[in-house]
């Protein structure tokens, strides 16, 4: 790994670091979401200063460019986050029909109560 792409990705890494941090400080970014975003960072990180390792896994697996492992590396841990992002939305999503449904039924119910009680009144006007 060429020390200009080293260099890059510490500079990178630091700079999105400190975004993360500043988003947890204003509260802007969940704590279990700030976990992966932090583990990235140390993992670029940890390769940066230690090329070594990506270059004896490129190896190993038989990637001619430590590079591209890397940038292949980056893209499998990018399409995980989006498949758990897509996953997480679904669930939310449901959970959004499962309360629109919830709040119809009790406004429906409201309604009646408050029908209700108009025509017992109106009833009772009568007998007045």
């Amino acid at each position: 790994m060429s020390l200009f792409l080293r260099i890059i990705l510490l500079v990178a890494s630091v700079l999105f670091a400190i975004y993360v941090i500043k988003k947890i400080r204003k509260s802007q970014m969940k704590i279990g979401d700030s976990i992966y975003w932090i583990s990235l960072i140390v993992l670029i990180v940890t390769l940066s200063i230690f090329p070594n390792i990506i270059i004896s896994l490129a190896k190993w697996i038989g990637i001619e460019s430590p590079a591209n492992l890397l940038y292949l590396l980056m893209i499998f841990i990018a399409i995980g986050k989006i498949f758990f992002l897509s996953v997480q939305n679904s669930q939310l999503e449901y959970k959004i029909c499962i309360l629109a449904e919830e709040i119809a039924i009790w406004k429906n119910q409201s309604e009646n109560i408050q029908n209700t009680k108009t025509a017992i009144t109106t009833d009772e006007r009568k007998y007045i």
